[in-house]
């Protein structure tokens, strides 16, 4: 008995921590996939605003919950609210993975895009994580407009964790007097590309 419930405390554990791994797996990808697109944005000429706000458009996947309310409601209750379970399981197989408010939030992103400042853009599109999120832009110091220059953008988030390393030690899986950097980590997206905007375009630092 006791080895039996010795092997599950263990399965647990490891299926939580290959869970966590792709959860930081994806973040990895997604925070590299924003620096790309930041670095692609700052390439063309593009103001730091619109280089940060391309990464945070870009890291949506991995940054948490929506601040902002579309208005729409949490769980389909007048299907669920229906008796008949296999006519709730017929209309989940029916319908698209996708939902309203995912459609909303795609639809807002030209907007959010297009904001002339940071309260404005919040008001449109804002997520948990985008408070944990920087991103830092190195360039050459010299752009004379005849050489493009390779400029490099990081992207940093700190991820949650859904095991705290510190309270596993101390025999528990996460403690309320754990600090914020305990429970999470920090991740980072690199990118490296080609700076064509001082061909045609003076630098203004900007």
């Amino acid at each position: 008995m006791i080895e039996s419930i010795f092997v599950v405390i263990v399965s647990c554990l490891c299926f939580i921590a290959l869970f966590q791994y792709a959860n930081l797996y994806a973040a990895k990808m997604t925070l590299t996939h924003a620096a790309t697109r930041a670095a692609r944005a700052r390439s063309v000429g593009l103001n730091h605003f619109m280089v940060e706000k391309a990464a945070r458009a870009a890291s949506i996947p991995v940054s948490g919950k929506s601040l902002v309310s579309f208005g729409l409601p949490s769980t389909p209750t007048g299907i669920l609210q229906q008796k008949d379970i296999g006519t709730i399981w017929d209309v989940a197989l029916a319908v698209s993975p996708g939902s309203a408010r995912a459609q909303l939030e795609r639809a807002r992103v030209p907007d959010f895009m297009g904001s002339e400042n940071d309260p404005t853009s919040r008001e449109i599109l804002n997520y948990e994580l985008w408070d944990d999120m920087s991103v830092s832009l190195e360039e050459p110091i010299s752009l004379d407009g005849e050489t493009p220059g390779i400029l490099e953008v990081t992207v940093h988030q700190r991820q949650p964790l859904l095991i705290s390393l510190v309270s596993l030690l101390e025999g528990s899986l996460k403690s309320d007097s754990e600090s914020d950097e305990e429970k999470s980590l920090s991740m980072h997206g690199i990118y490296s590309m080609e700076s064509q905007y001082p061909l045609y375009m003076e630098n203004l630092n900007w």
